[in-house]
């Protein structure tokens, strides 16, 4: 069976099981139906054969079983695939689009970043240099706080120095640039949770919009209680 063909079929069994749940009172989404199709053909319990082509016997018993499952009153099995399908079509598009966000943030610092892990400096005017170059990168990475204000590098500085003094950057030096790359990326996660805590005391927070400052501290919530919640399951 050529690739349209078997294209075909699945089409008309989805639209046969769409039939089906719809007579009963149940419609499902055609997402749903291909779904369960695929659930119920990789069970061994339901003995479809996957290696040959489905006969119309076989299309009549997946059609029926698909459609008893699908519209089964409070079936745990049922739910799992409805969820699996819910986060398919709502966090897959998500995760692509943070990882097309990230592809570009990264395009855009990579010379920021080399000019960091690839610089000779030596002279303290270079490690001062240097280092501003760090703070600088840190609030582009973040995307809380503009460089070009005063106030915002000022207290930027300040955070990372409370955490990376400018001698340490001898040490940093000596690392390879996988490392380098590596310790700006926590840097940044560090002297942003700073900053965040600062505008959450109102001792600080410079640069932080109010909404940023919501939607970040709201996100570090969420993940405190979705890492407790995990935790309770082992």
């Amino acid at each position: 069976m050529s690739r349209a063909q078997a294209e075909g079929v699945i089409r008309t069994l989805v639209r046969e099981i769409g039939q089906g749940v719809a007579a009963r009172g149940r419609p499902a989404s055609e997402t749903l139906v291909a779904f369960m199709v695929k659930a119920v053909v990789l069970d061994p319990k339901n003995e479809f054969n996957v290696d040959r082509t489905l006969t119309r016997q076989d299309v009549r018993q997946l059609v029926e079983v698909c459609v008893d499952k699908l519209t089964e009153e409070g079936s745990p099995a049922l739910d799992t695939i409805k969820m699996q399908v819910y986060f398919d079509m709502n966090y897959t598009s998500r995760r692509e689009f943070l990882q097309e966000h990230q592809r570009v943030l990264m395009t855009r610092l990579g010379p920021a970043a080399r000019e960091i892990t690839e610089t000779r400096a030596r002279t303290q005017a270079d490690l001062g240099e240097l280092y501003q170059r760090m703070v600088d990168y840190v609030l582009l990475s973040s995307g809380v706080g503009s460089p070009g204000d005063v106030n915002t590098v000022r207290e930027a500085t300040a955070a990372l120095q409370s955490v990376f003094p400018q001698p340490e950057l001898g040490t940093f030096l000596s690392l390879s640039r996988k490392d380098k790359e590596q310790q700006l990326v926590e840097l940044t996660a560090v002297v942003t949770g700073i900053r965040l805590f600062n505008k959450f005391l109102n001792k600080g927070g410079e640069g932080v919009d109010d909404r940023e400052f919501t939607l970040l501290y709201r996100g570090y919530q969420m993940r405190k209680v979705s890492d407790f919640e995990y935790s309770q399951c082992f």
